[in-house]
């Protein structure tokens, strides 16, 4: 319950920021060009509102409805009593259409720009760990997605796309971006096609996670209280070298040797600190010793990291380029959704889905990546050109300056009812589809 309620509040906070933001784009341009603004609201507020109070021209206010934000500019909508007389130089319709379309562009733009900063912060405050693809010794351990694609343990991968990948932190993107990938088997050369039907496994899960990690040695990290492994004296940084009398090198294999003996008496060699001991254990059904072990990230003695620090104006094309990325995996992500057979319409969410992919605990770091990545989602989705949202204005504005007519007010008006229809069905329909995928998915 204690999580839930965690995960609630951050999703809550993080959607107030990139409202808040989004709109301040809009407030802070009209302000510019001296339009007013009657209305600034986080939330929407049929009925009633929470909170609200008139400062100058604006009712600054929170509404009860958490399913976005608004800013009211005046002599935007018309309605018939507005309609009837001619434009005050405060009104929206009065300005030019240059100025008209950066007032609506503003919140796009405030998005890219909340993105572009948070990033930057992040790798001023944390700097960035890379890991050389020269120095994944072992190769790569996958999972049953990774073996989908045709990955195998153990494969070294050399190309994506007929191309090198400095840092094996890219190549996972890499592969999901690419249409090939080749890798050293056992000393063989294996090129792997990755087509719509392979990536549609990616897709077609649950929780979107990497597929393909660094080889490493079965290292205990922490052991589960009340488990088998404690059971039988189990420790941390115990390194597990045999089951029976089968040598192992990998986690890999460990999970594998693990599945194999289910339901037996086994003899466990591990390695505690340079001394060899022998334990007798006896799997369950379930094949489970009730252990995590280290990943490549916790094995800094086996693998050489680079780690880069940068000052914080280094950090700013950093957080460009890092924005950059995100956006181009969004529209990666969009452009598969219309691929039926890559099944990444299962992925489309509502904000049950965003509020799962908080941590149950706070983390400061990941809440903050996380807005930046949603921040730079809003972004992409206001550009599509639907009456209602910012892209839907931008076009209007677009046509208006190349036909060098204005476009009537009341088509404006009744296209962007009809935007805001479609647009509220698609959301009752998402949520629908995310409450949906708890019973069928």
């Amino acid at each position: 319950m204690i999580s839930i309620l965690i995960r609630s509040i951050q999703l809550l906070l993080s959607i107030s920021i990139l409202i808040i933001i989004h709109e301040l784009g809009h407030f802070i341009i009209a302000q510019a060009f001296k339009v007013r603004v009657e209305r600034f609201f986080l939330f929407f507020d049929p009925w009633f509102s929470i909170f609200k109070k008139k400062i100058g021209h604006t009712v600054y206010g929170i509404g009860w409805l958490p399913l976005g934000g608004y800013v009211k500019i005046s002599g935007m909508m018309i309605d018939d009593k507005t309609s009837k007389n001619e434009s005050k130089d405060w009104e929206f319709r009065s300005k030019s259409a240059i100025k008209r379309f950066l007032i609506i562009s503003g919140g796009i733009l405030f998005n890219i720009l909340l993105s572009i900063f948070i990033f930057t912060c992040l790798i001023f405050q944390y700097g960035e760990t890379y890991l050389p693809t020269k120095n994944v010794k072992y190769g790569i351990e996958v999972d049953s997605l990774g073996k989908k694609m045709g990955l195998k343990n153990g494969d070294k991968i050399l190309f994506v796309n007929g191309k090198y990948i400095s840092y094996f932190n890219d190549i996972p993107k890499a592969i999901i971006f690419g249409n090939s990938v080749t890798v050293n088997r056992m000393g063989k050369i294996i090129k792997l096609s990755l087509n719509h039907q392979k990536k549609k496994f990616f897709f077609d899960r649950k929780k979107l996670s990497f597929f393909i990690q660094p080889r490493v040695p079965p290292i205990i990290h922490y052991v589960m209280k009340n488990s088998v492994a404690e059971k039988y004296g189990l420790r941390n940084n115990d390194e597990i070298l045999g089951i029976n009398s089968e040598f192992i090198l990998f986690s890999d294999q460990l999970k594998e040797l693990l599945s194999k003996y289910k339901n037996e008496n086994i003899l466990i060699s591990i390695n505690r600190n340079g001394r060899f001991l022998k334990k007798n254990i006896f799997i369950s059904q379930r094949g489970i010793l009730g252990i995590y072990l280290k990943n490549f990230m916790e094995l800094d003695r086996i693998f050489s990291f680079e780690k880069k620090n940068y000052t914080f104006f280094q950090s700013i094309p950093n957080g460009i380029n890092r924005t950059w990325n995100v956006l181009k995996h969004q529209i990666f992500f969009f452009k598969n959704i219309f691929h039926i057979e890559t099944k990444a319409y299962k992925q489309i969410g509502s904000f049950f889905s965003m509020a799962k992919e908080f941590p149950s605990k706070w983390n400061w770091d990941i809440f903050w990546t996380f807005t930046a990545t949603l921040s730079i989602w809003i972004a992409f989705l206001n550009l599509f050109p639907i009456p209602s949202l910012d892209g839907g204005y931008m076009l209007f504005i677009i046509i208006e300056m190349i036909s060098k007519k204005k476009i009537n007010e009341k088509i404006i008006e009744r296209c962007t009812i009809f935007g805001f229809l479609i647009i509220s069905l698609i959301m009752i329909f998402i949520v629908i589809w995310d409450i949906l995928k708890v019973f069928f998915y």
